[in-house]
């Protein structure tokens, strides 16, 4: 599939703009890696401590490193264009604009509205010939298109079709991957599946496609519940023979049968010499290594776990060092079998290509399965509510330097209801979320910072990309005598807020930043029909309705009427006092810091 034909023109000239537009695609393509780091070494390198670059969320308790001017509402609503962030919080899941732009900012795409085709009957006619009966069908005028959601009746798999005309068509299969515990299955699988498959038994398929295709997305990502495989090309040919890699990688990887793979990607045992102690390496348990080696990334850890201790997201989907070399090879395979299974997925298609072309590639693949349990034995539980508060305390290492009494961190976290919250509520908690933190100007993120009780901001505000929405917020850079008045002082600031409101101007602004960012639909390089999807995924993969994250206009105009009606107060005050301020399933997490011993 690696095309090295000179780009020529009927007259047999050189085709310039051609040439030209194969140049702005490999640039693109670099400029990406650029944001995302290069893609993983199917081979260790010698410098590859530090954890690769992935797409993760920041919807971390602990957002990263972020500082008091990069975090908030504001940034993260006007940020779609940018959804890309480092293992924020020690997560794994693709920044996607968190709070109410992940779940509604959606990227329309920058032409007129597509109409539902003309030969609706005649695709959904050769659809049922195919074995898919069709589910629902919509136009959704936020994103200039017209969405059929089918089914594979033989075994079940879900595919969402997107057509419109964007050009930079997109694709996406997705598997829910609820792990049992902390070896990190669902992490070294996503690495192992792209070291070579069935039709393609290449060494590193992977980064021959980042090399030799005309791709505008190409990566993997592991959330803790999911594992998405997306890609995206301009080009309608690369565009299918992306498709075939990645449906053939997931499918029928050589990682099931090679051990080598497992061990080169998970773990194995490592000794340079007779005088050396044995070691443990592999890409993911290196990566890993870092991750938990960082301040940030352990405060958000701890945070979602003690939020969700009985259900999967108690455990690390990444993998705990310690926990990792517990997997063993038949754990591996069994969990591939299990879980990447058709009857399992979530298939998504987008753009301007033919939806008949899509189902048929599809179905090539589709047919060589029979129903299974997955769907069933995937599911995730929701978290039960905590009858009271919970305080724990953990400590991390620093360095040589610095006074220890005053790097101390605290962030206290809410899982907020027990169940999944509707639209109107979710996009009501995006604008509270915007109003709190989204600003530098915004009172919770400016009285924190004024309080002198701390360096910076961490928590990443509201966040709702799991089953259950979470609301997390706190102070690092913290002296030891502070600790427990870093709580005090949210609890108290929310407290206020709920009783007086907040200022009339700043529901305005709030208002505006909001609307024209749903509106504006600006994704810069990171492909619309993506954002789309991992937007739509967020609702889909929990069995609920794929295009309600989609439509935003209806619950933005309630909400505007209510707020106009009633005044903001009475919207904002009862979600802060029944989310937070009376809701006892809380943890405060207090990051204590001691001198790691020289070496």
């Amino acid at each position: 599939h690696r095309q090295k034909q000179t780009p020529a023109r009927a007259d047999g000239k050189l085709d310039t703009h051609a040439m030209e537009r194969v140049a702005l695609l490999r640039t693109s393509g670099r400029r990406l890696l650029q944001r995302c780091g290069r893609p993983r070494p199917l081979v260790p390198a010698a410098s590859s401590s530090a954890p690769r670059r992935r797409l993760t969320s920041s919807s971390s308790a602990a957002s990263s490193s972020s500082s008091s001017s990069s975090r908030g509402g504001s940034s993260r609503l006007l940020a779609a264009a940018a959804p890309l962030h480092l293992h924020a919080a020690g997560r794994y899941w693709p920044l996607t604009a968190p709070g109410l732009a992940r779940r509604l900012s959606v990227p329309a795409v920058s032409t007129s509205p597509s109409p539902v085709p003309s030969d609706t009957d005649d695709v959904h006619e050769y659809a049922a010939k195919l074995g898919f009966e069709k589910v629902s069908e919509q136009v959704i005028d936020e994103c200039k298109s017209a969405a059929v959601l089918y089914k594979h009746k033989k075994t079940g798999a879900e595919v969402m079709s997107v057509a419109n005309d964007d050009e930079n068509k997109v694709f996406g299969i997705v598997f829910r991957t609820p792990p049992k515990n902390s070896t990190g299955i669902p992490h070294i699988l996503e690495h192992s599946v792209l070291c070579g498959s069935r039709k393609y038994p290449l060494k590193e398929p992977f980064v021959e496609l980042l090399k030799g295709s005309l791709h505008t997305f190409l990566n993997a990502f592991t959330y803790p519940d999911r594992t998405c495989y997306p890609v995206a090309s301009t080009n309608t040919k690369d565009f299918y023979n992306l498709v075939d890699v990645y449906l053939d990688a997931v499918f029928f990887p050589k990682c099931v049968e090679d051990f080598q793979t497992f061990q080169q990607e998970g773990w194995h045992y490592e000794l340079n010499s007779p005088e050396e102690e044995i070691s443990y390496k592999g890409v993911v348990f290196n990566e890993m290594k870092g991750v938990y080696s960082q301040p940030d990334n352990i405060m958000g850890r701890v945070s979602q776990q003690a939020l969700s201790p009985d259900n999967t997201y108690g455990v690390d989907c990444g993998g705990d060092p310690n926990d990792i070399p517990k997997l063993t090879f038949e754990e591996f395979k069994e969990f591939h079998s299990k879980f990447y299974h058709p009857s399992n997925a979530r298939i998504w298609f987008y753009g301007d290509d033919d939806t008949k072309e899509r189902l048929r590639i599809l179905s090539e693949y589709l047919d060589l399965f029979e129903a299974s349990a997955a769907r069933n034995e995937s599911k995730v539980m929701p978290q039960k509510l905590f009858k009271e508060p919970v305080r724990i305390a953990e400590k991390y290492p620093a360095g040589q330097e610095g006074d220890l009494k005053k790097k101390y961190m605290v962030c206290t976290n809410w899982l907020l209801s027990e169940e999944p919250l509707d639209v109107e509520t979710e996009l009501a908690l995006g604008f509270l979320d915007h109003l709190l933190l989204g600003t530098p100007a915004s009172p919770l993120r400016r009285i924190l910072l004024e309080s002198g009780l701390g360096e910076a901001i961490v928590g990443g505000g509201v966040e709702d990309e799991l089953l259950q929405p979470q609301f997390s917020i706190g102070l690092k850079g913290v002296s030891e005598d502070n600790i427990e008045k870093v709580e005090e002082l949210v609890m108290q600031i929310l407290k206020n807020l709920a009783e007086e409101g907040f200022a009339p101007e700043a529901v305005e602004a709030s208002m505006n930043t909001i609307e024209f960012s749903l509106r504006e639909n600006n994704t810069g390089s990171f492909p619309r029909g993506l954002s789309l999807m991992l937007r739509s995924m967020g609702k889909w993969i929990y069995d609920m309705d794929p295009f309600e994250p989609l439509k935003y206009e209806q619950p933005l105009q309630q909400l505007k009427a209510r707020i106009a009606e009633k005044g903001s107060k009475a919207v904002f005050s009862p979600l802060i006092e029944k989310y937070i301020l009376n809701n006892v399933h809380r943890v405060t997490v207090e990051m204590q810091v001691y001198r790691e011993p020289s070496t």
